[in-house]
C-alpha cells in the first residue's frame, strides 16, 4: 500500500481550483525566491512539533522490517500529532491544525480522547494528507531538516529536535499516545504547558527561523531576501501584504537578480489578475453575447499598467500568456477573451475534462462551471489586487513571528 510521499498535494494544480493553469505560472516565479516553503507552511511551532514527531516515530519503528516500518512510522506520527494537538490546546495554543475536532473532544463533559487511525480519533478529515505528515514534509525536506519517505531527520533536524526533547518527559508522552485506552483530559493537563514551552524555546525557534528563511545552501536569492528582511525588521519597517513586502525588499536589496525576480513577480501578477477577472466574470454570463461582454469590459478598463517586457518563455503555456498580454495591451479585448477561453480549453483538455466556459458558434457563451459570486473589479483593483502569494505569504508570516515584527501577509 503506497501512501508515503513528500509532495504537498495542495501545490498540485486541480481542475476545480485552477481552470487557467496559473498555479504552475506563479509557482515558477515564486520558487525563484522561496525555494522551500509552501502556501500553508507558515507556523514555526508546527515545524518544531513535526520534527520531534518524526524523530520519535522513526526511533520506535527502527527494529521493524522495511514495509512494516513505513506503516509504523506513519501511524506513530499520526498518534503523536493527535496527542500534541490536545496538549497545545490545553496550554492555550489555538493556532493549530485540527482545532475544531480537538476543541470539541476536549470540551465534551466526558473529556476522554484516544489515539489512532479511526475516524473518531483523527483530528482532521484525512489527517495523513492535511496534517503535518502531508503538508509540512515537503518544506522540511527542502529546508534539509528531513529526508526520505519516512521523514528521517538530518543532522540539523536532529540537533533541533534534541533541544526540544531534553525539556520533556519522553517516556511518559510516548506511553500516552501509544496507549489503546481512552485518556481523560485531566491526565493530559500536566503535560500541556511543558510541551508548549519546549517547542517554543528561544533556541529552537531561532534555529528553525534561520533554517526556514535561508531555505538551503543552494538558494542564494532567498538568503539575500532573508538578510534584507531582517534589516527591515530592525528598522521597524511596516509590512502590509505581499505587494508591500516586495516593494520594500526590491528597494533595499543590492542584488540585481533578486530585484529582477521580485519585479517579475509583480508584473506577472498583473497579467494573472487581469485574466482571472475576465474569465471568472464570463462564468456568470451563460447565454450572454460575447460582443456584449467585450463592450462592457471595454467601457470599464484600460490595460496600460500591464508589463511590456515580461519574460514568459520559461513558464508553462508561456506563449499563450504572451498572446493574452499582447492583446490586452493592444486594446483588443475581444481577442483577449477568446484567448483566455482557449487557454481554459487547453488546460482542461490536458486534465481530461471539458472547458468551464466556451463561445459557441452563435457567439454566445456556454458556461459549464458557473460562478454566482464573481464580479468585475474596479480599475484600481485590477492594478493593485493580488490573487496569488508566490510562497511569500508563508515567508512573511514566519519572519514576522520570528522577528516579532507584527507584519501581515495579506
Amino acid at each position: 500500500m503506497a501512501f508515503l510521499s513528500l509532495l504537498d498535494d495542495r501545490e498540485k494544480p486541480k481542475g476545480s481550483r485552477d481552470p487557467l493553469g496559473f498555479e504552475m505560472v506563479w509557482s515558477h516565479y515564486g520558487r525563484e525566491v522561496v525555494g522551500n516553503l509552501t502556501t500553508i507552511t507558515s507556523s514555526i511551532s508546527n515545524f518544531a512539533v513535526a520534527l520531534l514527531g518524526f524523530k520519535w516515530a522513526n526511533e520506535l519503528a527502527l527494529h521493524l522490517p522495511e514495509h512494516a516500518r513505513h506503516l509504523e512510522v506513519r501511524e506513530t506520527f499520526l498518534r503523536y500529532e493527535q496527542l500534541t494537538g490536545y496538549l497545545r490546546y490545553l496550554a492555550g495554543d489555538k493556532a493549530l491544525m485540527g482545532i475544531t475536532r480537538i476543541g470539541r473532544r476536549i470540551e465534551e463533559p466526558a473529556g476522554r480522547v484516544s489515539f489512532g487511525l479511526d475516524t473518531d480519533q483523527q483530528i482532521l478529515s484525512d489527517q495523513a494528507s492535511y496534517g503535518m505528515w502531508g503538508l509540512y514534509s515537503s518544506a522540511m525536506r527542502d529546508t534539509q531538516l528531513v529526508h526520505g519517505d519516512d521523514r528521517l531527520l538530518t543532522a540539523l533536524g536532529m540537533d533541533i529536535a534534541a533541544i526540544i526533547e531534553r525539556k520533556l518527559d519522553k517516556d511518559a508522552l510516548i506511553k500516552l499516545f501509544r496507549s489503546k485506552r481512552k485518556v481523560r483530559a485531566d491526565e493530559l493537563t500536566s503535560f500541556a504547558k511543558p510541551f508548549l514551552a519546549a517547542i517554543n524555546q528561544k533556541r529552537v525557534r531561532d534555529r528553525l527561523l534561520h533554517a526556514l528563511m535561508n531555505g538551503n545552501p543552494h538558494k542564494r536569492l532567498q538568503q539575500e531576501m532573508w538578510d534584507v528582511t531582517q534589516k527591515l525588521a530592525n528598522a521597524d519597517a511596516r509590512i502590509r501584504g505581499v505587494a508591500d513586502f516586495i516593494d520594500q525588499v526590491a528597494r533595499q536589496t543590492q542584488e540585481p537578480t533578486l530585484q529582477k525576480c521580485l519585479i517579475d513577480i509583480q508584473q506577472v501578477e498583473r497579467l494573472l489578475v487581469a485574466s482571472n477577472n475576465v474569465f471568472h466574470y464570463c462564468r456568470r454570463k451563460d447565454g450572454e453575447s460575447v460582443g456584449n461582454i467585450v463592450k462592457e469590459l471595454d467601457q470599464r478598463y484600460e490595460y496600460s499598467h500591464l508589463p511590456m517586457n515580461l519574460d514568459l518563455s520559461q513558464v508553462p503555456r508561456g506563449e499563450r500568456l504572451r498572446e493574452i498580454l499582447d492583446s490586452f495591451r493592444a486594446g483588443n479585448t475581444a481577442q483577449a477573451v477568446q484567448q483566455i477561453l482557449e487557454l481554459n480549453r487547453i488546460v482542461m483538455a490536458q486534465r481530461g475534462g471539458a472547458p468551464w466556459v466556451e463561445a459557441e458558434s452563435s457567439k454566445h457563451l456556454r458556461v459549464r462551471v458557473p460562478s454566482e459570486l464573481a464580479a468585475l473589479k474596479s480599475q484600481n483593483e485590477l492594478e493593485k489586487d493580488w490573487d496569488y502569494d508566490y510562497f511569500l505569504g508563508s515567508f512573511i508570516q514566519i519572519a514576522s513571528d520570528g522577528l516579532k515584527a507584527q507584519w501581515t501577509a495579506r
